[in-house]
């Protein structure tokens, strides 16, 4: 007999809602790993799936639906994890690690890890990249001096999700202009309301704090001991940079981005034999297994000795279950009576529409472990007719999604993103407070939707100066 679907009734929704995080953050809590505290979420959801009458077959489709989508962000995922072990025996980390210690005023690495992470992520389209290759740079160069290392990671993260955000490359931006229906470069001009004056503010708290917590002094011997321990294991020039050049060349010339990672890839690895002298045999291993070294000197050992593909796996695992709790969870419907019958009934204005959406972006997110895509199509769908009938233009609602949905995925403890910054940068979430960029983007966003600047009509017109604060209609 065919199973009846049922429509899930508002005290079912949110106690589903609120059962699913509530095993996500006692498990985790708990010391329970990751991967298996999303996979126990999960299977809560498949049991809400089931009992709303949603048969197996459909959920598995659903689940099928998801991996296939999924897997273009796996291969990436799994060839930067390649190209850091490569990078590493090829000497291009090293390199920039060296020449920065060379070139770089410890008072300026602060902002400088920002404004640099910010233009490998805007060029390459990629947060998982930039941190990898710009961001783990900037962290063997601040090892040399006292400045906080939980400080420098959260300037480097909120540069690199910047560049997510912002990037005509990136996944997140070409999502959330998709699925609003809004052209690519308007969308992109939209956000330029709520992200360049975080920008500004965020360069001047970490100019400021990298004097307050000591980035005037560095330790000379320190310094020295790394660089003369990296000419002493690898051939040093300026040439070894240019694989990292390629990366945002490869953007620039708009390459598909797993194109463009593999061809990376291929040329780092001729770089790492050419100019190091590294066997093909040893270089795949160190493609799959991660860079290995000793050089006898504790400090650096850590530094060099990172990527493959097997640094990636507890990522992958994570990113698939988070996807798969993502997609049921959607597949349920009980987000969206949660909007429709809660959260919709308080939207009278467009303050508190804005404010609502920034706020289910980030509920979400992290439910979905920092799974931005998810929080970024979810809360589309939620919101968009709400857009509509207040008459407000939906590159509005494409920037909100980003300013939350993108931004929040590396603030998520439990999340995607922020283990994989943890993994590659070998620190722990105490970064997270650091973010100031993060958490000043949404700031931007209430004050736009309160001032009318930044503010659009269905028609495309100017609010600013048009109506006082919050005084949209809701047009019927």
């Amino acid at each position: 007999m065919k199973r009846v679907r049922k429509e899930p009734t508002t005290l079912f929704a949110l106690t589903s809602f609120l059962l699913i995080i509530a095993v996500l953050v006692v498990l985790i809590n708990l010391g329970v790993n990751t991967t298996i505290s999303i996979f126990l979420g999960a299977v809560v959801a498949v049991g809400i799936a089931l009992a709303l009458g949603i048969s197996w077959d459909e959920i598995e489709k659903t689940i099928k639906n998801v991996i296939a989508d999924s897997t273009p962000t796996f291969l990436i995922v799994l060839m930067v994890g390649m190209l850091v072990g490569i990078w590493m025996a090829s000497g291009t980390v090293p390199a920039l690690m060296y020449y920065g210690m060379e070139l770089i005023s410890p008072t300026i690495l602060v902002p400088l890890a920002f404004i640099l992470s910010s233009v490998t992520s805007i060029f390459t389209g990629t947060s998982f990249g930039s941190v990898a290759t710009m961001g783990l740079a900037m962290v063997g160069i601040a090892m040399t001096t006292d400045i906080s290392i939980p400080l420098v990671v959260g300037a480097i993260v909120s540069g690199a999700w910047l560049g997510d955000k912002m990037s005509p490359l990136s996944d997140t931006t070409n999502m959330a202009s998709g699925v609003s229906k809004v052209p690519l470069y308007d969308h992109i001009g939209s956000m330029m309301y709520t992200t360049l004056p975080a920008a500004l503010i965020a360069i001047v708290l970490f100019a400021i704090a990298g004097f307050a917590f000591g980035a005037g002094s560095m330790d000379a011997s320190q310094s020295q001991l790394i660089m003369s321990t990296l000419e002493e294991h690898f051939n040093m020039s300026l040439i070894l940079i240019l694989p990292a050049i390629l990366v945002l060349l490869v953007s620039v010339f708009k390459m598909p981005a797993i194109l463009g990672m593999g061809l990376t890839v291929i040329i780092s690895a001729i770089f790492a034999m050419v100019f190091q002298g590294v066997g093909f045999v040893d270089l795949m291993n160190y493609a799959f297994n991660g860079f290995s070294i000793e050089t006898g000197v504790a400090i650096v050992d850590p530094m060099l000795n990172r990527g493959g593909v097997t640094s990636m796996m507890e990522l992958l695992g994570i990113f698939m279950m988070a996807s798969v709790m993502g997609a049921v969870i959607t597949s349920t419907g009980i987000l969206d009576v949660i909007a429709r019958n809660v959260l919709l009934k308080f939207i009278k204005n467009r303050v508190v529409l804005v404010f609502t959406t920034l706020i289910y972006c980030y509920v979400v997110n992290f439910l979905a472990a920092g799974g931005q895509i998810v929080s970024i199509i979810v809360t589309e769908q939620t919101f968009e007719e709400a857009f509509d009938r207040m008459g407000i233009h939906r590159k509005v609602l494409s920037r909100t999604l980003e300013d939350a949905g993108t931004l929040s995925a590396p603030i998520v403890p439990w999340g995607v993103a922020t283990i994989y910054v943890m993994s590659v940068l070998n620190v722990d979430a105490s970064y997270i407070p650091y973010c100031w960029f993060i958490f000043l983007v949404p700031v931007f966003s209430i004050l736009c939707s309160v001032t009318g600047i930044g503010m659009w009509n269905t028609k495309g017109e100017k609010m600013w100066g048009r109506q006082k604060a919050g005084a949209t209609p809701l047009v019927k």
